[in-house]
C-alpha cells in the first residue's frame, strides 16, 4: 500500500496548528520513513527455498508393513537393510538415497504348463508336453508355491527372479525329473506325488546356486497325463494295468489267508495222528495182555459211537430166546428176572 507521505505531514501540522500549539518536527521522522521505505527484508528471499527443503526431506518418509523389509540403497550401492516390519522410517531423499520394500512373506504362485487368465485356464502346449525315460511323450502342469527369503539377492543378484529365473529354473527341473521316470510310473497317484517332491527339492537347488534370494514353500502336481491325442488309449491301458495289479493283490490276499490255514490244519493233523498213534499202542499193549476182553469193549464202544442216544440192551446169543421186550425200554426173562433196560 502506498503512503502520500507529504499529505499525511501537512494533514498533521493543520492538525496541531488549530490546536494553537506549534507542531512537532517531521523532519527526522520523513527521513526515517523513506529509509523503512528502502529496506528489503531478507525473508521473503529465502522462504521458497527453505519451504522446498522441507518438502525435500519429508519425501524420505517410509513405512515398511508388516511383512515387508525395506531395502536402502545410497548413490545405488546397497547400503542397509531394515529390520521385517520396522514401521515409519526416514532415509535422504533421492538423489542421496532410494529405498525399496519388498514383502517376504506374501506366498506367490507360478504355474508351468498353464496359465489362469480372467478365471479360464488355457494351456500352454510348449511348457507342457515333455519327454519321459521310456521315450514316451507326457503331459504335465504344476503350480509353484513360493516367497521372497532374501530381499537383497533378491534385488540385486539376479535379473527378473520371478518372471525369469523362477520359470526357467522350475520347467528345467520338471523335465529333469519327469525324464528319469516311465510313462507308466509317473502319471499314476504316488508317481504325481513323487515328481511334485523330487522338482522342488532340485528347483530349490538351482535357486540357492543361483543366490535368487526365493524359497519354494510348496510344489503341487495340476496335472499329469498322456497328450490329449493319445489320452483315452492310454487310459485304457492304465485301467488294465490297474486291474492287473488289484487281481494280483488279491492273489497275494487269497496266499496270505489260506497258507497259514493250511499249515495250522496240518499241524492240528499231525497232532491228532501222533494221539491216536499213542491211544493204539496203549489198546495193542491192553489187546496182548487180555484179547478176548479188549475185543469186547472195542466192540461195544464203537457200537455206542455208531448209535449215539438210542437205548440198547446187549445179550448174549444164548440168551436171546427167553427174552421179553416191555413197552417202554423194559426187559425180563421168562423166569421174571429182568436182563437190562
Amino acid at each position: 500500500m502506498n503512503w502520500d507521505w507529504e499529505k499525511l505531514q501537512q494533514k498533521r501540522q493543520r492538525h496541531f496548528s488549530g490546536q494553537g500549539g506549534q507542531g512537532p518536527d517531521f523532519g527526522n521522522f520523513q527521513e526515517k520513513i523513506n529509509q523503512l521505505k528502502n529496506i528489503r527484508l531478507p525473508a521473503g528471499k529465502y522462504i521458497i527455498p527453505v519451504v522446498a527443503l522441507i518438502i525435500w526431506l519429508l519425501t524420505g518418509l517410509y513405512i515398511v508393513e508388516p511383512g515387508h523389509m525395506g531395502v536402502v540403497q545410497r548413490f545405488g550401492a546397497m547400503h542397509y537393510q531394515t529390520e521385517l516390519g520396522a514401521g515409519l522410517k526416514w532415509h535422504w531423499p533421492r538423489p542421496i538415497e532410494k529405498v525399496t520394500v519388498v514383502d517376504v512373506q506374501r506366498i506367490r504362485t507360478h504355474q508351468i504348463g498353464f496359465n489362469v487368465v480372467n478365471d479360464s485356464k488355457r494351456v500352454i502346449r510348449n511348457e507342457a508336453l515333455m519327454l519321459t525315460g521310456d521315450k514316451n511323450i507326457a503331459h504335465f502342469e504344476i503350480i509353484v508355491h513360493y516367497r521372497v527369503d532374501d530381499p537383497i539377492n533378491y534385488l540385486f543378484n539376479v535379473r527378473e527372479p520371478d518372471n525369469l529365473i523362477l520359470k526357467t529354473a522350475a520347467e528345467s527341473s520338471l523335465r529333469s525329473i519327469v525324464g528319469t521316470m516311465d510313462i507308466e510310473s509317473a502319471i499314476v497317484a504316488e508317481g504325481l506325488a513323487m515328481v511334485a517332491m523330487r522338482t522342488q527339492d532340485l528347483l530349490q537347488r538351482l535357486l540357492d546356486e543361483y543366490g535368487s534370494g526365493l524359497f519354494v514353500t510348496d510344489v503341487r502336481t495340476e496335472r499329469g497325463d498322456a497328450p490329449q491325442e493319445v489320452r483315452d488309449a492310454f487310459h485304457d491301458v492304465v485301467r488294465a494295468m490297474e486291474d492287473k495289479e488289484r487281481l494280483i493283490y488279491r492273489s497275494e490276499e487269497y496266499r496270505e489267508n489260506i497258507v497259514p490255514r493250511a499249515r495250522g490244519g496240518r499241524e492240528q493233523r499231525i497232532l491228532t495222528a501222533q494221539g491216536e498213534i499213542r491211544r493204539f499202542s496203549q489198546i495193542l499193549s491192553e489187546y496182548q495182555m487180555a484179547k478176548d476182553v479188549t475185543r469186547q469193549r472195542m466192540y461195544l464202544e464203537k457200537m455206542s459211537d455208531i448209535l449215539p442216544g438210542v437205548n440198547k440192551v446187549i445179550i448174549d446169543k444164548g440168551a436171546a430166546e427167553t427174552l421179553l421186550l416191555l413197552p417202554g425200554g423194559g426187559s425180563v426173562n421168562l423166569g421174571e428176572q429182568i436182563v437190562g433196560r
